[in-house]
């Protein structure tokens, strides 16, 4: 809980302190209607930013004390998952990473849609942003038994083996992922949502060669 704590704090602290330096800068005397308009765009962009982190550790919260709210159906995960790598179809382009996918003609599971959307997106924007350019990424999606099984793999630069445990930690950010933007609340988010529909999300990874995300739920 202190380490959680003072995570979010150090996290907040950068956006809020930007945020109070834009302001300081639009109300100062010479400032014209130019940098006045700048700034106040400064402050909104921050302002999400810490709206999204708080939304988003609610939404965790929720999830791990079991009261967040599930629409359920019976969902088809290989629609979905298309749907998904569509969305990230320009953002794999721009870094010539490439996506594919082997979705079954029908992989279902009673899930709630966004929610799921919102898990495997994570996953896919992971995956493409620690993969190098010229990389790739494979979706998996396959039936065994009572279960639906969904895996993420890439040729990225992989995860130490002391880090795979922490990852899923709220605000965790390992030494590779520094240089990147992000609130380090994206793995969270999965387990937190994949916990929540009575499934489990696991990774297997090594170090400049690639990870696997593996997301297991029940299957009606």
């Amino acid at each position: 809980m202190r380490e959680s704590m003072d995570n979010v704090a150090h996290d907040l602290r950068t956006p809020l302190t930007r945020l109070r330096g834009s302001a300081e800068l639009a109300l100062r005397d010479n400032a014209g209607p130019a940098a006045m308009r700048e700034a106040l765009a400064d402050c909104m962009e921050e302002s999400d930013r810490v709206i999204s982190m708080i939304k988003t550790l609610m939404d965790i919260a929720e999830a791990e004390a079991g009261t967040m709210r599930l629409e359920r159906r019976t969902v088809d995960l290989g629609q979905l998952l298309r749907e998904i790598i569509e969305l990230y179809e320009y953002v794999a382009e721009e870094k010539k990473i490439k996506v594919t996918a082997e979705l079954p003609s029908s992989c279902e599971a009673n899930v709630d849609a966004t929610r799921m959307r919102q898990a495997f997106g994570n996953l896919l924007d992971n995956a493409i942003k620690y993969t190098p350019e010229g990389g790739e990424v494979h979706i998996i999606a396959r039936r065994e038994a009572d279960r639906a099984v969904v895996s993420f793999r890439d040729t990225g630069l992989g995860i130490p083996a002391e880090e795979q445990g922490r990852i899923w930690d709220r605000l965790y950010r390992g030494d590779k992922s520094r240089s990147q933007r992000g609130l380090g609340l994206g793995l969270s988010v999965v387990k937190a949502v994949v916990e929540a529909h009575g499934g489990t999300a696991s990774v297997a990874s090594t170090v400049a060669k690639g990870s696997e995300f593996t997301v297991t739920l029940p299957a009606p």
